[in-house]
């Protein structure tokens, strides 16, 4: 029996495609297609890794759309979050919340982040249940780092942490 159509495809098969794929950009090519692909986004065992990366300064559409991309998914199918947005961090954690809906999240990577906007975060990370992996790349500003370590040291789950701090003054 030959396939002539992609909704002849097996689920495990989108499944195993879906690991591949960062979670904005699966919902962005399967959301509202038709019945079946709304299941299988909406499963609640099928789980999401958001990436979320933005250079420069002049891509503040390009984090709406994804802010307004990820609002509709739900933050319970998000394991993993790469976040990499030095210039629109702080819109971005005003907009969107972490709390403990994202009762799933084991991995965090902050990339560039600023150690105020650092703070205000690992502040909300403590009510995360499966939080195990976190790894931040900041930038400069030293004299923040007792409060920062404070409230890494209060994620009690933690099991990896990679911390790295770059002066931009070189």
């Amino acid at each position: 029996m030959s396939i002539t159509s992609i909704e002849n495809l097996s689920n495990e098969l989108f499944y195993e495609l879906f690991d591949y794929l960062d979670g904005i950009d699966i919902y962005k090519a399967f959301s509202n297609l038709n019945y079946r692909f709304q299941q299988l986004l909406n499963s609640s065992a099928r789980l999401f890794k958001i990436n979320i990366t933005c250079e420069d300064d002049e891509s503040y559409t390009e984090i709406f759309k994804q802010l307004t991309l990820l609002n509709h998914l739900n933050k319970h199918q998000i394991y993993s979050f790469f976040i990499c947005i030095p210039y629109q961090a702080e819109h971005f954690f005003s907009s969107y919340s972490i709390d403990s809906s994202f009762d799933h999240l084991e991995s965090f990577v902050l990339d560039q982040i600023e150690p105020t906007i650092l703070i205000q975060l690992l502040s909300k990370l403590t009510c995360l249940p499966r939080l195990f992996s976190l790894t931040i790349d900041m930038l400069d500003h030293l004299s923040k780092l007792t409060d920062i370590y404070q409230l890494i040291f209060a994620l009690s789950k933690l099991k990896y942490l990679k911390f790295t701090v770059y002066d931009t003054d070189f």
